[in-house]
């Protein structure tokens, strides 16, 4: 008789099933249907039971996980969460409590992998949720932040550079120095005279690059700020709009009403007409 490759120990069953879960999920991009959910437990000889007692164990799992993002303890929020999921993969504050442990880490290690898994998840609140703007609040914030990224890795790349300029033409100088030493020594005092300006004038250079890039980010900042109030104006405005033309529908329909219950009287029409000009 062929063995059996269900797992013998209920609790080896419920990590395999977790493991399986968060792969789905990650691999998949997309939350796991309930029939791919029971596909995996009848798969690994899991009782409905025992999926139940996983369920009321997730609440757990989520307290924990709330409590580590608090103290910053990204890699132990995550681990909790994932097993949270696992068995309530359609709960929209884990995800984002998700969300927001791979927004920490990233912020702490900038790995390409949380990145890709804030995208995802963000992806799956829409998809149980289109409206979601917890979860699209979230993704602004990611761009935004990998926005200031880019712009301090150039800022540190322009910085290499101009140091690294400096430093060549700081070698130079004690190099014409040694060469030059037995000639007149007051060539040699311009020759280093002009060395240094150049590098003093390649350090103000320096301070400049660093202050424009610093501007242009203040500048991003200030045009996504104005971006999101003339959003929330224009909110403001089709609300307002749409309240008049529902108060001008309930007016309208009330002159209607009006008219019908209160028709013209025959003899009123015949006083009218007869009326001159």
């Amino acid at each position: 008789m062929a063995e059996s490759n269900n797992p013998t120990n209920p609790n080896d069953a419920i990590e395999l099933y977790i493991q399986r879960v968060t792969e789905l999920s990650q691999l998949g991009q997309k939350i796991p249907t309930n029939q791919e959910l029971l596909k995996i437990a009848s798969e690994l000889g899991i009782s409905d039971e025992e999926i139940q007692g996983a369920q009321r164990q997730s609440q757990a799992h989520f307290i924990r996980a709330q409590g580590y993002s608090n103290l910053r303890h990204w890699d132990d929020a995550i681990e909790e969460l994932q097993e949270a999921l696992a068995f309530n993969p359609f709960n929209l504050p884990m995800l984002h409590l998700l969300i927001n442990s791979y927004l920490g880490r990233w912020k702490d290690k900038h790995n390409f992998q949380d990145e890709q898994q804030i995208r995802i998840r963000v992806k799956q609140c829409l998809e149980i949720q289109p409206d979601d703007q917890e979860s699209l609040n979230l993704l602004a914030k990611l761009d935004k932040l990998i926005i200031t990224y880019k712009y301090q890795l150039w800022g540190l790349g322009a910085l290499g550079l101009l140091t690294v300029g400096s430093l060549t033409g700081f070698l130079i100088l004690n190099n014409l120095s040694f060469n030059l030493f037995s000639k007149n020594d007051q060539k040699i005092e311009g020759i280093k005279n002009e060395l240094v300006n150049e590098i003093a004038n390649l350090k103000d250079e320096q301070i400049l690059l660093y202050n424009q890039l610093l501007q242009e980010i203040k500048t991003q900042e200030t045009l996504n700020t104005n971006r999101q109030l003339e959003v929330e104006i224009l909110k403001k405005d089709l609300k307002q709009l749409n309240e008049q033309y529902q108060e001008l529908l309930k007016k309208t329909d009330s002159k209607n009403n009006q008219n019908l219950l209160n028709p013209p009287l025959e003899d009123d029409i015949l006083t009218n007409e007869e009326k001159p000009n």
